[in-house]
């Protein structure tokens, strides 16, 4: 993977640098300028707009400018406006001063930009693509998952063996009927949750039906024209058509491809930030003076003074 900051402290004084220009072309009328006065013009509208889109490209926050209908141009305007003046307010009162949210927002700030230098250079080919992929496997695991429909007999107001009764006679006649999957809402007690269970995995069938019958039902073998059971719940019994059951597995790269692709040009951008953070934290001169205070134990339960 080429990385596009070969000398990171370099373009962190850029990002600087672009920052110094953006805000110059913003406040060009230097401090003689009357400060009650507004001035909203093309490049000052460009700037605001590249801080909307979040990506310092000049040519793309042209594009967006021009392409605002009058109502959203004057929606911009408006936003710009409003927020210049209370910045410019929030400046008189002193209210940046000693203020460690202020503080964060520049820390946020510059950290963003630095990231828009790295997704300039962020480019994923084939065999960073490949090789994120393979290091990342775990991250894309599909788990199993299985879709059946089930027909409950509930043990709120009988014995237990009395449900299972009723559920193996019901179960000779759903065989023998034939009845489908879609039919299940038709037989049975109502169920606290749902009827028919589409792809759902282990996790979810055991928060619904508990463990031991989550494990039953994933052991079945798929058959769209039998009816199996009966199956025990924490709430009844329960009769179960299973038509699908897929085991967990790891996907194919082309299967998912564009999310990991995007997922490692992220990770490839997290990366080349952290690094130009490091190049330009390694410049500076820290010295640690602080010296952890001995803390004395807490006595024990039931400790005596001495």
């Amino acid at each position: 993977m080429k990385r596009f900051l070969k000398e990171p402290l370099v373009h962190f004084l850029a990002a600087g640098l672009a920052l110094f220009v953006l805000f110059g072309l913003v406040n060009r009328d230097g401090p003689e300028a009357d400060p009650n006065v507004v001035i909203v013009d093309q490049d000052v509208l460009l700037t605001f707009v590249q801080y909307r889109i979040k990506a310092f490209n000049l040519t793309l926050a042209k594009q967006k400018l021009n392409s605002l209908s009058d109502d959203e141009l004057q929606r911009l305007i408006d936003d710009y406006v409003r927020e210049e003046v209370l910045h410019r307010e929030a400046l008189q009162l002193g209210l940046g001063e000693n203020d460690y949210v202020i503080r964060r927002r520049l820390v946020q700030k510059l950290e963003f930009i630095t990231e828009g230098f790295a997704e300039v250079g962020a480019r994923i080919d084939q065999p960073a693509l490949l090789r994120y992929f393979d290091a990342n496997k775990g991250d894309y695991y599909v788990e199993p998952f299985a879709t059946f429909a089930h027909v409950f007999f509930d043990t709120d107001n009988r014995p237990r063996e009395e449900a299972r009764e009723a559920a193996e006679k019901k179960l000779v006649e759903l065989n023998r009927k034939g009845v489908p999957f879609a039919e299940a809402p038709q037989h049975g007690d109502r169920f606290l949750y749902h009827v028919n269970y589409v792809e759902r995995t282990p996790e979810y069938v055991a928060s619904h039906f508990g463990v031991p019958m989550a494990e039953a039902v994933f052991g079945l073998e798929p058959n769209d024209l039998i009816w199996r059971g009966p199956f025990d719940s924490p709430y009844g019994v329960h009769l179960v058509m299973l038509t699908t059951s897929e085991p967990g597995r790891e996907p194919e790269l082309s299967e998912l491809e564009g999310r990991i692709r995007e997922d490692a040009r992220r990770a490839m951008i997290r990366e080349e930030t952290d690094a130009a953070i490091a190049d330009v934290v390694g410049t500076y001169d820290v010295r640690v003076v602080y010296e952890r205070e001995d803390v004395a134990e807490p006595r024990g339960e039931g400790a005596v003074n001495r």
